[in-house]
């Protein structure tokens, strides 16, 4: 497993990811991680180092991909030099705030599977690719439910042909279906994050 931040340790660097997925993972106060965030070529790791921050939470690698990365106090001298960088970078962190929100109420008033159809589009969105290389084991910390609820909920997104699953990868065949399936809890957030940013998301 690849860590671009642990939770209490000051980064050096900053990472601007290119392709893969991230996950910010909580681990204060539960004995397994659980997933509360997702980073692709839309966003970066390190914000909180930037502000010279201890981070709240690990941020792991869940897809192999690439980044780009910068010296934490050179990207700290940019911002302080350029207000329009700044100004963007507060609004960056903004519509992480909105994703943090949406997770929670989708904790909340979603069921397994539609949690599972949610993450399995934001990933997807994430890497542009239909095919995604997640185990149960991932998916369990994603969700941070049993492996017996994900397999549950694989099985039946499968019987309505929207997905199709194999060992380590999952195939995407339906995504209308699945966005149908997801109603409410799937779009909010990448619709603020375009509203946010100012541009497609």
């Amino acid at each position: 497993m690849t860590y671009l931040e642990r939770r209490g340790v000051l980064q050096d660097r900053v990472y601007f990811i290119e392709s893969g997925v991230v996950s910010n993972l909580e681990t204060s106060d539960i004995p397994t991680p659980l997933e509360v965030g997702v980073i692709g070529c839309e966003g970066m790791v390190g914000a909180s180092s930037t502000c010279a921050l201890l981070p709240q939470r690990d941020s792991r690698v869940q897809i192999e991909g690439v980044a780009l990365s910068l010296d934490r106090a050179a990207f700290q001298s940019m911002l302080e030099a350029s207000p329009s960088m700044l100004h963007y970078f507060l609004r960056y962190i903004q519509t992480q705030i909105v994703q943090l929100s949406l997770a929670a109420s989708a904790g909340v008033r979603a069921t397994v599977q539609q949690r599972l159809a949610r993450k399995l589009l934001m990933y997807r969105d994430r890497i542009g690719n239909d095919d995604l290389p997640l185990t149960h084991e991932n998916m369990s910390v994603i969700l941070g439910v049993r492996r017996a609820s994900i397999t549950h909920a694989i099985h039946n997104l499968e019987a309505e042909r929207w997905i199709r699953a194999q060992r380590g990868l999952v195939q995407i065949r339906d995504r209308a279906g699945l966005v149908a399936y997801c109603g409410p809890f799937y779009g909010v957030a990448e619709a603020r994050y375009a509203e946010i940013m100012g541009h497609p998301s």
